[in-house]
């Protein structure tokens, strides 16, 4: 592997841990440095870290405080 798909693992440690956790990944890597970058795309939908998941939490969260609300009035 490439010395800069080490550092870019080291410096991310939400994609290290999808790395380890899917070890057939290491070979594609290992053939291609830029695989790296769509590891990054499956590790954000898996651990979903992507801008739709995060805007659907943050409205679950206001849709609940918005219930609490409610029921204090």
């Amino acid at each position: 592997m490439s010395l800069e798909c080490q550092f870019y693992l080291n410096r991310n440690p939400n994609l290290k841990r999808f790395l380890h956790e899917n070890p057939r990944n290491y070979k594609f890597l290992n053939r291609n440095p830029n695989y790296i970058f769509e590891l990054e795309k499956q590790m954000k939908a898996k651990y979903k870290l992507t801008l739709p998941d995060k805007i659907a939490k943050l409205q679950d969260k206001l849709d609940m405080l918005n219930t609490f609300i409610d029921i204090l009035n």
